[in-house]
């Protein structure tokens, strides 16, 4: 092959190389997945993100108390974790809202919870646990909190709608507990019942209507299956891809008004079912969590692999409002802030919970200590097992494996006035924990790696024709180089005959002879041409 030819060629794939592969396929990629991921109305991706084919796995453990007697007398509470019961969730966004002026989208929210016994690990729901009576714990927390003096009305009132309980905690099947409900009569005509009856009335997302005046109590039943009244606004990320998911309005509101300072009150990040793509290690993962009212941010850690993707991988805590000074505004008052990784919910649901990681992790010693059954620093229960974690495919911010963990608890203690609780002891009392997460399943998976396959490909390509096109070129140079002489004229030295032999005598020129003999190189046949 002729040189210039060559050079042509090599010449040709190192363009291609560096101009295609290495600089016009890269943001034209990134360009696509910015498209791809918006929530436009009806685009694969608005259909995936608003119902999901696959359920979230949703795991509930709860802690059943072996000692109540002892309790009831001032012992120290010993539990016993059980669980896991495993529930298939579904999530789903209705009656969506498109809003054009500011590239918005607004929904309400379903959630819909079916026992999966084949992941329960044997459990069925028909176990009997005793457990906290949490309506009955609110009732009393509240009471105290709000109305001191009624603690009196109360007595007799738990006395009328529960029966006359003689405790506070309940044997009940865990199904009951969790979403079929435990009875509460509201038919009673006493005063004090009546009165407690009238408030309950007033939260029907607390109660699950059984008859004409009775009620059925659970930790869950009441949101299974049914629309959250509070509907959500985000952005849909069509104009501005660093806008994907964020929330902007939450029940109608720009913001908050629960906690002291605007900044807490802030809708920080997306609703956590969606984040802007192209992630880096200095981005942090940030959602709007409505289940605590408040954002929380989940740092990156380090580099993972899961189901051959490679993922970065993020944590997550409650934080610390008694020592941050941008998380003091979540403090129940100025002077009562909570320690690392509590949260007092009462603000935000209304109920005087706590939240905290599972068995406590990461909360200050002295609460561990106040309740035996708590182990987050065992082997097998290390802190993957109670954090909150997520592993990201960072291109498309997909998150390939997803666990969000909390744990429920009520601060308990002795009240004087309250007969079940006269000589109760004080602590930080765990009721349940949840966890909330996923892990892709192959099928999707497969689609993520598509694009890392047509990357791989492109990439591959790319050092090809780079290195191909430097080695044809290099050979074309070579090729010129070693012929670069081969076209010059040859002059031939020719001696002329002496004159004189070798016995001295004279000799003459010869008739013809070549003084100067001019001659061709030798030129390949190819060569020629040119």
């Amino acid at each position: 092959m002729k040189p210039k030819k060559l050079g042509i060629i090599g010449g040709s794939m190192l363009a291609f190389g560096v101009l295609f592969c290495a600089v016009i396929f890269p943001p034209f990629l990134r360009s696509q997945i910015k498209k791809q991921v918006a929530l436009k109305d009806g685009s694969e991706m608005r259909d995936l993100w608003s119902n999901f084919p696959l359920p979230l796995d949703f795991m509930i453990y709860l802690f059943n108390v072996t000692n109540p007697t002892e309790i009831m007398a001032g012992g120290k509470p010993i539990l016993k974790e059980i669980g896991p019961f495993f529930y298939d969730e579904y999530k789903q966004k209705v009656d969506l809202v498109d809003r054009e002026e500011d590239d918005s989208l607004e929904y309400g929210l379903k959630a819909t919870w079916y026992f999966n016994p084949s992941r329960s690990n044997g459990l069925t729901g028909e176990e009997e646990i005793v457990f906290p009576h949490v309506l009955i714990l609110s009732m009393i927390k509240v009471t105290l909190m709000e109305q001191p003096a009624a603690i009196g009305i109360l007595n007799k009132g738990v006395d009328s709608i529960f029966k006359k309980p003689n405790s506070v905690f309940v044997r009940a099947k865990v199904r009951e507990i969790l979403f079929d409900g435990l009875p509460v009569d509201c038919t009673v005509k006493d005063f004090a019942g009546s009165a407690i009856c009238s408030v309950l009335k007033t939260k029907p997302d607390a109660l699950i209507p059984d008859g004409e005046g009775r009620y059925l109590f659970s930790l869950f039943g009441p949101k299974n299956g049914t629309v959250l009244p509070e509907r959500i606004r985000v952005l849909r990320g069509i104009k501005n891809y660093k806008d994907l998911g964020r929330v902007t309005e939450f029940d109608g509101k720009p913001a908050l008004s629960l906690w002291t300072a605007d900044h807490c009150n802030e809708f920080n990040g997306t609703d956590s079912t969606i984040f802007p793509p192209l992630l880096t290690e200095e981005d942090d993962i940030v959602s709007f969590a409505p289940d605590i009212c408040r954002s929380l941010g989940a740092h990156f850690t380090e580099k993972t692999k899961v189901k051959g993707v490679n993922t970065y991988h993020y944590k997550a805590d409650l934080g610390d409002m008694s020592t941050n000074p941008m998380e003091k505004c979540f403090c129940p008052t100025p002077d009562t802030c909570l320690t690392k990784n509590l949260m007092d919910l009462f603000k935000c649901v209304g109920a005087p919970l706590i939240a905290s990681l599972p068995h406590l992790l990461g909360s200050d010693e002295k609460y561990r200590q106040l309740v035996d059954g708590l182990h987050p620093n065992e082997a097998r229960l290390i802190i993957e097992d109670h954090g909150i974690s997520m592993d990201f495919e960072p291109l498309t911010a997909t998150p390939i494996s997803a666990h969000k963990r909390l744990q429920f608890n009520m601060f308990l203690h002795p009240i004087e006035k309250f007969k079940l609780m006269k000589k109760f002891p004080e602590c930080l009392f765990p009721l349940f924990w949840v966890e909330e997460g996923i892990l892709l399943d192959d099928q999707f998976v497969k689609k993520v790696k598509t694009v890392f396959m047509a990357i791989s490909v492109v990439g591959f390509l790319k050092w090809l024709t780079i290195l191909g096109g430097i080695c044809v070129s290099g050979a074309a140079a070579a090729m010129i180089f070693k012929n670069r002489g081969k076209g010059s004229l040859d002059i031939t030295k020719v001696t002329p005959q002496s004159q004189n032999g070798k016995d001295g005598e004279q000799k003459k020129w010869p008739n013809q002879m070549n003084i100067s003999t001019i001659q061709s190189a030798a030129v390949p046949p190819n060569l020629d041409a040119n």
